[in-house]
């Protein structure tokens, strides 16, 4: 039996959120302008200011990290039950 799907899920590789990328060019576009707008607002900060706001980005990171995580898992558990629940309608006498 195959198993390298189920097995990739287990191991996190590819990490879902990093597998697929959107290929929409807006995206990219949304992408490149907040790393100029990044750019061009801490060049205005000092210092000490410049690294209080990475900070604050990396915790909202990790946050991230937990939320595309329970984004998957819900999702994943949808696409199972809407499988079983099809599976299952094929089973019913008519």
């Amino acid at each position: 039996m195959r198993t390298e799907a189920i097995e990739s899920l287990f191991t996190g590789r590819p990490l879902p959120c990093e597998a697929a990328v959107p290929e929409d060019s807006e995206y990219r576009e949304i992408l490149k302008e907040c790393r100029q707008r990044e750019e061009r607002f801490m060049r205005k900060l000092s210092p000490e200011d410049r690294e209080e706001i990475e900070e604050i980005q990396g915790c909202r990171q990790e946050a991230v990290q937990y939320e595309i995580q329970e984004a998957f898992a819900q999702g994943y558990s949808l696409g199972v039950r809407l499988t079983a629940e099809a599976f299952l309608l094929k089973q019913v006498p008519e």
